[in-house]
């Protein structure tokens, strides 16, 4: 059992010993950056702890092999060295590239992408713009005229929406300006009964029930299926694809360069 070779010690303190094998200490500070690298929550306990005991683990793995079997450890060390001079290189690559890139992407830029490779793109399930209203069955909405509201046909009707969803609405969504894809919509809606091809492809304006709650539905506009969405619909996607064309373009180029300038740096001498 681990609690024989490990001691668990709490971690209030600043970088205070979390555990101890032999002579070995794992710190709080040392435990951070390795939970951290491993995408690990420090703060969550549960996780600390299985983190604490892997460690404790491992740690007398280690200290067996090297007590009782030498040749092995050495090996295991020659291992851990190559493996350190390569994540060495990919830290100091990443460091010089990312110092390197341009993360800025023009709209010029955008425009030129999207024309050029529209069918990767294409979509698999209709984008809208719309509005969405889930509000309790027991509220008389009737009487706030939402029924009405909803339609969107008045200047006043957006206003008079907002103020009702903002005291009333368990779910509510509306932006003219941005397209969404009509399943992540609709997610809270119970749409087994209707046909989804014709809500959106003829723009219905529709409220109906279940045993707990109105929905009111206001297709917008849409986009097909199997047709590219609107650029707007694609900047940001597009945007990190161009930044990582650019980022592995610069790891291409400077991969040489880095290793001929750190040899100017440091002393190398090769003997056979």
């Amino acid at each position: 059992m681990v609690s024989l070779f490990c001691l668990l010690v709490s971690c209030s303190d600043s970088d205070k010993v979390l555990a101890t094998v032999g002579e070995v200490e794992l710190t709080e500070s040392d435990a951070y950056v390795l939970m951290k690298h491993r995408g690990l929550d420090y703060n969550n306990k549960e996780e600390r702890r299985a983190f604490v005991v892997q460690w404790c683990n491992q740690e007398v793995y280690k200290q067996e092999l090297q007590g009782k079997y030498p040749k092995e450890w050495k090996l295991v060390q020659l291992r851990s060295d190559a493996y350190s001079g390569d994540l060495a290189q990919y830290h100091l690559e990443e460091i010089r590239v990312r110092k390197m890139l341009d993360t800025v992407v023009s709209n010029d830029e955008l425009q030129t992408y999207y024309d050029a490779h529209q069918d990767e793109f294409l979509l698999n399930d209709y984008i809208v713009k719309a509005l969405f209203l889930k509000i309790p069955k027991e509220l008389d909405f009737k009487e706030e005229n939402v029924h009405l509201n909803y339609l969107l046909k008045n200047d006043k009707d957006l206003a008079e929406i907002n103020s009702f969803a903002k005291l009333y609405a368990q779910d509510y969504y509306f932006d003219d300006s941005t397209w969404i894809y009509f399943d992540d919509l609709t997610k809270d809606i119970p749409l087994e009964k209707y046909n989804v091809d014709n809500i959106v492809l003829n723009r219905t304006k529709t409220y109906f029930s279940d045993d707990k709650h109105w929905y009111f539905l206001n297709i917008i506009d849409y986009k097909l299926k199997d047709e590219a969405p609107p650029l707007e619909f694609l900047k940001d996607r597009i945007r990190s694809i161009i930044v990582s064309q650019r980022l592995n373009d610069i790891r291409e180029k400077n991969e040489t360069k880095l290793l001929k300038e750190l040899k100017k740096k440091h002393e190398v001498n090769i003997h056979i």
